[in-house]
């Protein structure tokens, strides 16, 4: 199957099948608990009053933590059941659409953001610059785009590719999803397709962050820790509109 015909299909990755099970899973795991969103709550700025759009919501875990400081939040996601369990845990504090990145945001405003948030989404999608337009378009002036993504040179070595600079859709096998493999699709771009995405849709970036595990990720995941220090898993891009 070609890449072309993948992309926007909404069986790409069988969200309706795993999405319990992800949810839980990434509560309290190294890689999302004590790695990716310690880094991302602590880059954020003060949220209070800001209107947010949570770009690839999953079940709610941003959403929440944004709205329980204050935040006007939308959030969106690709997956029917990610959005109904979004919804249990918000209970109406928040407004939550199924959306699909891959497509035109038309149900959002233009300028009426303070924040796009995007947290370990934007890899599953083939064209940046198509989404990133978008937010663009949404956000306000000088708006603040903020987003974790695969680090290039972790799915570089992991899968073994020849060809650093190109973008590719990879297949991954993720365990203890009912009992047999899940297979997980997502795109690999070198960090340089990545950065030109963002300055040809008019964004300036302001940091590239490669976060490191938490204390805490030490002490409950030691493996994880040790293996998170010396290989990076992630990557996080604050970028604003450009004016």
């Amino acid at each position: 199957m070609s890449l072309d015909s993948i992309q926007g299909n909404k069986a790409f990755n069988d969200y309706e099948a795993f999405a319990e099970t992800y949810v839980s899973r990434t509560e309290s795991n190294a890689y999302n608990a004590y790695y990716e969103r310690p880094a991302m709550f602590s880059l954020l700025p003060e949220v209070r009053y800001k209107r947010v759009l949570d770009a690839g919501c999953a079940g709610g875990v941003y959403t929440e933590w944004l709205v329980n400081r204050g935040a006007d939040v939308v959030a969106i996601d690709i997956s029917n059941k990610m959005i109904d369990l979004t919804k249990q845990r918000l209970q109406n504090r928040a407004q939550v659409y199924q959306a699909d990145l891959n497509q035109p945001l038309t149900f959002l405003r233009s300028n009426s953001f303070d924040i796009v948030l995007s947290s370990l989404t934007l890899h599953y999608i083939q064209d940046w610059e198509s989404v990133f337009r978008e937010f663009h378009r949404i956000l306000s002036p000088k708006g603040l785009l903020q987003f974790s993504t695969h680090h290039p040179f972790m799915d570089f070595l992991l899968f073994e590719k020849e060809n650093y600079f190109a973008t590719e859709l990879l297949e991954d096998s993720w365990e203890g999803y009912g009992g047999k493999p899940l297979r997980v699709r997502f795109y690999r771009r070198p960090l340089s397709a990545m950065t030109a995405a963002l300055t040809k849709t008019g964004f300036t970036i302001e940091q590239i962050i490669e976060p490191h595990p938490t204390e805490e990720c030490k002490r409950l995941y030691p493996e994880a820790y040790e293996r998170l220090t010396t290989k990076p898993g992630f990557l996080i891009f604050r970028a604003y509109k450009q004016i």
